[in-house]
């Protein structure tokens, strides 16, 4: 497994997936794929691979030949929603002739996976935040599962936004990221200089360019630290004339218990800093952070002259933090952006963004905000 995550990493350096196909990689990962069939881990880190190596359409022919285009096809089929998720990735980068986008690694697409002669409209954008992920931070709130019907993903879903979301939404492009974070440093995978929120949000918003977030009208759906992640994507955009047509469309922003004055995770995590090793991630996150403050003042004062609109939500409950510790990770006035509505939810920090069911008030509220900021862009 060592082998095949320091292989991601290479494929993410075109230079180096040349190298991987010089030297037979394509062939012997698809071995390795084929022996693997009831591992998903593994399959999932060889459709990430090859969805890298795809990014180049120079290797195209070469992974075509391959064989790998029905192993793709068979796997975007898929019960497993990550697993698609990973294939509709790679067979879209493969794709120049319909598709003109280039899905970056952690940029992938739920909605929709395939070829469709549906007109899509607007995209809807998922940010998760700290120890989330592209795919588990936005499911189905896990209490749910006892109520699980098998084969029936109206009454469960690993990922809402795809079941959910995009059968009432079919003219939306849904687009979930992924990126590494950690609570603690005792153990990071990423270089320090590459987990503050300007580095982090650079790389996003330049991935996301290159999926051709701009182009379409859209909404963003932000957890936590992916809140505070897309105020400084929209700034730094704000900046950029080429980048100019993301701030042009963006119609509204949701935030799910972001803390825009700091957490209390934060505060915790320094107090007992020499027992933890708090992370850079949650550093940046405590309350008295001048980087978070000035964050804050700069993005209240572009706000002012944009015409998008913004809804909040936060948690009321306490979050349970390892098996000692509970505690309120955002209380409300740090929630409170100072614009737009802001909501309070009988929920804990982890569940604020994973309804009970599909008719929740968490889900409800949620898709009528994403129709509302669209009207006009869905009904053209």
């Amino acid at each position: 497994m060592f082998c095949l995550e320091a292989l991601v990493k290479h494929s993410e350096i075109p230079s180096h997936c040349d190298k991987i196909e010089e030297n037979g990689g394509l062939q012997l990962l698809q071995k390795l794929y084929q022996l693997h069939k009831d591992c998903l881990k593994v399959q999932r880190h060889i459709i990430r691979i090859i969805g890298n190596m795809a990014l180049n359409e120079h290797l195209h022919s070469t992974i075509v030949h391959a064989g790998w285009v029905s192993l793709l096809a068979e796997a975007l089929k898929s019960h497993h929603i990550v697993e698609a998720s990973h294939a509709a990735r790679t067979l879209a980068n493969l794709d120049r002739e319909t598709v003109q986008e280039k899905y970056q690694d952690g940029v992938y697409v739920l909605h929709p996976q395939c070829r469709t002669s549906q007109p899509i409209k607007a995209d809807v954008l998922f940010i998760h935040g700290l120890m989330g992920a592209a795919f588990k931070t936005w499911r189905q709130q896990d209490q749910a599962l006892t109520e699980k019907v098998s084969g029936d993903e109206t009454r469960y879903t690993t990922c809402w936004p795809k079941t959910w979301l995009a059968r009432d939404c079919p003219a939306l492009r849904i687009i979930s990221v992924e990126y590494d974070t950690s609570l603690s440093d005792w153990r990071a995978r990423c270089p320090t200089e590459r987990k503050t929120i300007a580095f982090r949000s650079n790389e996003l918003l330049q991935k996301l360019r290159a999926a051709g977030v701009g182009d379409r009208p859209m909404v963003w759906v932000s957890h936590s630290m992916g809140g505070l992640l897309v105020k400084k994507m929209l700034l730094e955009a704000s900046q950029n004339p080429e980048m100019s047509s993301v701030i042009d469309n963006t119609r509204g922003i949701i935030f799910y218990s972001v803390p825009h004055h700091g957490s209390h995770l934060a505060d915790y995590s320094v107090n007992v800093r020499y027992l933890l090793f708090p992370s850079l991630e949650v550093k940046e996150l405590s309350k008295d952070c001048p980087a978070l403050k000035a964050l804050q003042d700069d993005f209240l004062k572009f706000a002012k002259d944009r015409n998008f609109q913004v809804l909040s939500f936060v948690e009321t409950l306490p979050t349970c933090i390892g098996s000692m510790l509970k505690l309120h990770v955002v209380p409300v006035d740090s929630a409170d952006l100072g614009i737009g509505d802001l909501i309070p939810v009988d929920v804990n920090h982890l569940n604020i963004c994973k309804p009970k069911k599909k008719d929740a008030f968490l889900y409800q509220r949620t898709l009528q905000f994403i129709r509302e900021a669209l009207a006009k862009d869905l009904e053209n």
